[in-house]
């Protein structure tokens, strides 16, 4: 089911596999006020908490808006909790082809990584973070 689907992100919920997905698009370069990451990343960890799944993955392959150093830690630290009060068990971030965007996925993932039994690992693509999941083999 697709929860939301704009110029910047798709986010879905397949409730049989009980997984939740963001897919940023390429017009994601084009944001350039905080106030609008603020808003999808809000977005994000509502539709996330209602969904409750056991597996997030949050494609990030064509996402092109690096996030600023002093809002980094915002967006890790909320989709931190989200994932914490949907009880969610596995998170995989597929990298970005972009590697300013890359490396700041990466500060991210280390502020939160495999806390509260959380786990979490990155992918170079879907399929993989499926089968790290147990949901493709």
């Amino acid at each position: 089911m697709i929860l939301r689907d704009d110029q910047y992100i798709t986010i879905s919920f397949d409730e049989a596999q009980s997984l939740f997905k963001t897919r940023w698009k390429q017009d994601s370069s084009e944001i350039s006020d905080s106030e609008v990451v603020k808003s999808i990343i809000t977005d994000i960890c509502q539709k996330l908490v209602m969904s409750r799944p056991k597996n997030y993955i949050a494609n990030q392959k064509d996402k092109e808006v690096a996030y600023s150093v002093d809002i980094q830690r915002w967006v890790a630290e909320s989709l931190y909790k989200a994932s914490c009060a949907a009880n969610v068990e596995y998170v995989a971030t597929i990298e970005s082809d972009n590697i300013s965007v890359s490396m700041s996925n990466d500060q991210m993932i280390g502020e939160v990584e495999n806390k509260n039994g959380i786990k979490v690992a990155t992918f170079t693509d879907e399929s993989a973070a499926l089968r790290w999941m147990n949901l493709e083999k």
